[in-house]
């Protein structure tokens, strides 16, 4: 069962208004509230109505729209801002470096699919074995990915270092909830007790990293999940005796 926002819909819009409309800033109403920065950008991004949403969404999504052709050096604030109807001026005031818009769409990418990944985990049912479950964990990544255009952003080294922002901590927890399932698979005897699970699982991870990419490169995303389905097999089984 999805978990129920503390946050109505109400309290969400007024949120989006104070850091967006009003003299305060989105790090500021983000710590008032207890949430992340890029949570405010995602309440303002999920506004369904015609209005084109706050500029610094727009700006947000502008730059990971023009970042699946170009990266760091191709790209200026003022051709962001031209790409989404807005002055540069009004770019430059909600983020003065192109450092700073950049790690905020990669940032927006990141808690996206994270948030995605969450709710498809929610609704998942998940086998009783320790290597069913890193196939589904897999799978479940995968599919939200794909469904996710913006996390391109992710995947490719687009100028700005991951360690800077929430993707490389996403990176980073992704690694290590693989590295406890192979522990768990070890301990059930479903593979080799002997192996490095520490370095199977940034392997494993590896490897999805490149399936994704070839993804976002044009790749089949249906053939890709039928390759994320076979990647815990290249973990080695248990030794015969």
């Amino acid at each position: 069962m999805a978990r129920a926002s503390k946050f109505t819909a109400a309290d969400r819009r007024a949120a989006v208004e104070r850091a967006f409309e009003g003299t305060e800033s989105p790090t500021a109403v983000a710590s008032d509230l207890g949430v992340h920065p890029t949570t405010l950008y995602r309440w303002a991004a999920s506004d369904t109505t015609d209005d084109p949403g706050p500029a610094p969404t727009r700006l947000v999504h502008a730059t990971q729209t023009l970042l699946e052709h170009s990266d760091y050096g191709d790209i200026t604030v003022e051709a962001v801002a031209q790409h989404c109807g807005l002055a540069a001026r009004t770019a430059f005031h909600h983020f003065p470096t192109k450092r700073d818009l950049f790690h905020a769409a990669v940032n927006d990418a990141a808690t996206t699919l994270i948030d995605r990944m969450a709710t498809r985990s929610e609704q998942a049912t998940w086998p009783d074995d320790p290597l069913g479950q890193l196939r589904s964990f897999l799978h479940i990544a995968a599919a939200a990915i794909y469904d996710t255009p913006a996390t391109h952003v992710l995947f490719r080294n687009i100028g700005v270092p991951r360690s800077e922002g929430t993707a490389e901590g996403w990176h980073t927890d992704f690694v290590v909830a693989i590295e406890q399932l192979l522990h768990r698979a070890a301990d059930a005897g479903q593979i080799d007790r002997h192996t490095d699970v520490a370095a199977a699982a940034q392997l494993v991870s590896g490897a999805m990293r490149g399936i994704h990419t070839a993804v976002f490169d044009g790749a089949s995303p249906d053939v890709a999940l039928d390759l994320v389905d076979r990647v815990p097999l290249l973990i080695p089984g248990p030794r015969r005796a």
